[in-house]
């Protein structure tokens, strides 16, 4: 258990940057419990797993996402995909490869959106 919330830690700040600690104190906010669950189960079982790096990993979440049409998800991801070491160019060419995936709209406005994460 203590080194799946290390883990999940590491990860979870990775992918957050900046934001984390906000992110951290927002989830306590809601319910303790929720928190160690994100941390353990969601960062440290399941996004930290070592099968495959977190570039990697953040940039299958960034496809998912888009195709799912979980803007608030995706937003998160574009960052944490950058923050895990993937180059714009690797972001374009996910979203280039989930636009025949999606309606006309959704890829005009997840364009929209990477754009003001490259931005930041």
């Amino acid at each position: 258990m203590r080194a799946w919330y290390a883990r999940g830690q590491a990860t979870c700040a990775t992918v957050y940057g900046a934001t984390y600690d906000r992110l951290r104190a927002n989830i306590r906010e809601l319910h303790p419990a929720l928190d160690a669950w994100m941390v353990v189960d969601g960062y440290g079982k399941v996004l930290g797993r070592p099968q495959l790096d977190l570039r990697r990993r953040e940039l299958c979440i960034v496809a998912v996402c888009a195709v799912d049409e979980q803007d608030r998800q995706l937003h998160a991801h574009l960052h944490g995909a950058i923050n895990a070491g993937a180059s714009p160019a690797d972001v374009d060419a996910v979203l280039n490869l989930v636009a025949a995936r999606v309606s006309v709209d959704a890829s005009r406005r997840y364009r929209l959106l990477w754009d003001r994460v490259r931005a930041a």
